[in-house]
């Protein structure tokens, strides 16, 4: 028996409110996802979405550049780079004739409604626009152009924006549509680069977008281990290109021999004067002894391909919300909607341009620190973090063997082991590169441990080299090794005695549950009391693609295993083309079911099965029924994506099965199972931001510890956006059985928002989503 879904029906030819999308200016990756998400809200609101192609121009021409939309006109799109919508910049809606015409051609569709994305041009337009809107109406009605109770009918406009840009340049968000899909293709290139500059000990000069915002140079530079950055924020002075050669030269005597310098498209001396890219590449072709540098200039491949993963589910977030938004306020200035710490925040765009603007006021009175401040905590801590990242350390030995003295007061220089444990993060190799340069800077040492809590008991350490981890940054895997094997007492005595004898000072660990376990055991008060050389700081940096640990909101490896599913995904919409299919994929994650439920949201699957949801045999025939009911409807894929802990008796196989004997000969079920493919692969640029901020974190942690003699064993992470730090015990750390997972994670919050734009016969209400206001 079928079930009754017609009321859930979205419909077009409802008498809702009219609601229009547009995209305006410069394209950017995840538009589409934006879009997506406000015309399939809109529907289940009840309203009537309508498309404006090509930016105001759309709006402008009126006619065929305003029309509406349905369900499935907005299918497919999720993977898709640019705009469907299409985007330009008009000079016709600069003028107010070209205004008026555009709320003449608006309104007569009922539309007193929008939803714009675009950057600050097309939002400061839109606001324009809105407070505009009265007297327009009251002029096409004066002209004969419009009736009288058609003004009367939409009084005012309604405007919700949301910013899509690659540059990242709006304050206010922490991330834009497009920025972290951009940073993927620029990291691609990087990487590319790496391996053909190592064979011919070259220098590659690589510029990258950015005319006023350095955001996505820096982050390039970071995460992709460049040896010299140019942005905006942060000019160099006087002599920069006697300090730029000398730089270089000292990198390529460290034994370096690649080497990167990444230029921001808008970088400036600080005189003013621009610094191209090829300025760089003359520069170290003069300098560095005849070697010819290459310059690469990356252009618009930047804002193109398809969106990653966070560009998926964060556009379709934002598209969610900016609907119920629009249609729930009736009058009110344009409001910015953005990211903060993974939750929507509302900002008066009036706001959000004078706080844009005062990163540029700060750059042209010479003020680059308030610039940076200005562009955001995470800018402003990762600019700093760069320069000691790239600064080779004198390397010269120390023939009395004795630890040499720090600069900054003189102190001995510390020993700090570290060591993987725990399953596969991408990411792991970048968080040790990141722990042996930045302790490099103070002349510490750091000894990688191979092997893992094995390895540590055997004593085999040995000191990483500031050059050796050059390239760690975008390696996947875990060159040190890891297992997942805690120690037992015998191993505890052991590591008690590599402690002493290699004189260790404090002990990082880079893992997932393992990791946490082990420095719960080694910190424990009864293990000191019998070996008290483990009265030592012994610090967690969370890595699993899971993302199931306490103490912070992401772990080093999830977005990158994310992108790994989603990629997967993406293909496997494409077999839909040859036949009509259900396919049931399972997902890593243990007893989480983070990688299930956002790369549902990404990919736009219509069931997600998640351990934190208990499952019933009544919902599974609902959904064998539901999904029977639309593929006699035309449908020709149906995507079900399971974690694999979701049900101890419901699994794939079981799933697979149900299906198979619902559909009969009216489709096909498919199961695939992505194994360990998901903790493979090149770290994303999240992945190797992270991985630095927890690692730089970490050496932190153990320095407060050591001078406070305060040592015990913790965990640093980032919760709601600022630095954290979770003592570890018996409370955080529990036995291993999923039980390590915080008990309301941020993106469960979530499951509504897939439930409303993937699945249009579902009966989920149309919620709020979690919501920082910032008015």
């Amino acid at each position: 028996m079928q079930p009754d879904v017609a009321a859930s029906v979205p419909r077009s030819d409802l008498p809702g409110p009219a609601l229009g999308v547009l995209t305006s200016g410069g394209d950017a990756q995840g538009m589409n996802a934006a879009v997506r998400a406000v015309v399939r809200t809109a529907l289940r609101l009840g309203a009537r979405p309508y498309a404006v192609h090509e930016g105001w121009g759309g709006a402008v021409a009126g006619g065929p550049g305003i029309r509406p939309l349905g369900w499935d006109d907005v299918g497919g799109v999720l993977h898709v780079g640019g705009t469907v919508l299409g985007s330009a910049r008009c000079q016709e809606f600069r003028t107010r004739e070209g205004r008026r015409a555009a709320a003449a051609n608006l309104v007569r569709h009922g539309i007193d409604r929008l939803v714009v994305i675009g950057g600050d041009g097309s939002l400061r337009g839109a606001e324009e626009f809105r407070q505009e809107w009265p007297e327009l109406l009251a002029e096409l009605v004066a002209a004969g152009e419009l009736d009288e109770a058609v003004r009367l009918a939409h009084p005012r406009l309604a405007v919700a924006g949301l910013v899509g840009s690659i540059d990242n340049d709006l304050a206010g968000t922490d991330m834009t549509i497009g920025a972290d899909t951009a940073l993927h293709r620029i990291l691609e290139a990087v990487d590319a680069l790496r391996s053909t500059a190592a064979s011919h000990r070259r220098t590659f000069v690589v510029e990258v977008m950015g005319r006023h915002c350095g955001y996505l140079a820096l982050m390039a530079a970071v995460a992709g281990g460049a040896d010299a950055v140019l942005v905006p924020e942060d000019p160099p002075g006087e002599g920069w290109r006697d300090a730029l050669a000398e730089h270089l030269l000292a990198a390529r005597g460290a034994g370096l021999r690649d080497l990167i310098v990444i230029v921001a498209e808008g970088a400036t001396d600080r005189a003013g004067n621009p610094i191209t890219s090829q300025d760089v590449g003359a520069l170290v072709t003069e300098r560095l002894g005849g070697e010819g540098a290459r310059v690469t200039v990356l252009g618009h491949v930047q804002r193109g391909g398809r969106p990653s993963a966070y560009d998926r589910w964060m556009p379709t977030l934002l598209g969610y919300a900016a609907t119920q938004h629009v249609l729930s306020v009736a009058d009110a200035s344009a409001t910015v909607l953005g990211v903060r710490h993974n939750c929507i925040t509302l900002l008066p765009l009036e706001r959000a341009i004078a706080a844009t603007n005062a990163v540029r006021d700060a750059v042209a009175a010479q003020d680059f620190a308030a610039a940076r401040v200005a562009r955001g905590g995470s800018f402003a801590s990762l600019a700093a973090s760069f320069a000691q990242l790239c600064s080779p350390p004198d390397l010269a030995p120390d023939p009395t063997g004795s630890r040499p003295a720090r600069d900054d007061g003189g102190r001995p220089a510390r020993r700090i082991a570290v060591l993987h444990a725990g399953g596969l993060a991408p990411g792991m190799n970048a968080a040790v590169r990141a722990l042996v340069r930045t302790a490099a800077v103070t002349g510490d040492r750091v000894l990688g441990v191979q092997g893992s809590v094995p390895g540590l008991a055997a004593g085999d350490l040995r000191e990483l080299g500031w050059a050796e981890v050059d390239d760690w940054g975008g390696q996947g895997g875990a060159v040190l090794g890891t297992r997942r094997l805690l120690p037992d007492p015998d191993q505890v005595a052991a590591i008690a005695r590599v402690v002493l004898e290699q004189r260790l000072d404090a002990i990082v660990l880079v893992g997932g549950g393992e990791a946490y376990r082990t420095a719960a055991v080694l910190t424990d008060p009864e293990v000191v009391g019998d070996h008290p050389a483990l009265r030592l700081p012994v610090v967690c940096v969370p890595a699993t693609i899971s993302n199931d640990l306490p103490g912070a909101d992401l772990s080093i490896g999830a977005d990158t295993a994310l992108n790994t599913v989603v990629e997967a995904l993406d293909k496997v919409r494409m077999s839909a083309s040859a036949s009509r299919r259900c396919f049931v994929v399972e997902t890593m994650g243990g007893a989480c079911g983070y990688l299930a439920m956002m790369s549902g949201l990404a990919a736009g699957a219509e069931r997600v099965y998640l351990p934190e949801e208990h499952l019933t045999v009544r919902e599974l025939a609902a959904d064998a029924a539901r999904m029977t009911h639309t593929f006699e409807r035309g449908r020709r894929l149906w995507l079900a994506i399971r974690s694999e802990q979701a049900s101890a008796s419901y699994t794939t196989d079981v799933l697979t099965r149900v299906f198979e004997e619902e559909g009969g000969d009216l489709f096909d079920v498919r199961s695939l199972v992505l194994g360990h493919v998901q903790d493979g692969g090149d770290p994303t640029p999240f992945d190797r931001l992270l991985a630095t901020r927890l690692a730089r974190a970490a050496l932190g942690e153990v320095d407060r510890q050591l001078v406070s003699d305060e040592p015990g064993g913790c965990c640093v992470g980032e919760v709601a956006g600022a630095s954290a730090v979770t003592p570890l015990g018996p409370p955080v750390v529990g036995s291993g059985q999923g039980d390590d997972r915080p008990g309301q994670p941020w993106w469960l919050g979530l499951r509504k928002v897939g439930d409303v734009v993937n699945d249009r016969y579902s009966t989920a209400e149309v919620l709020a989503v979690p919501t920082a206001v910032d008015r």
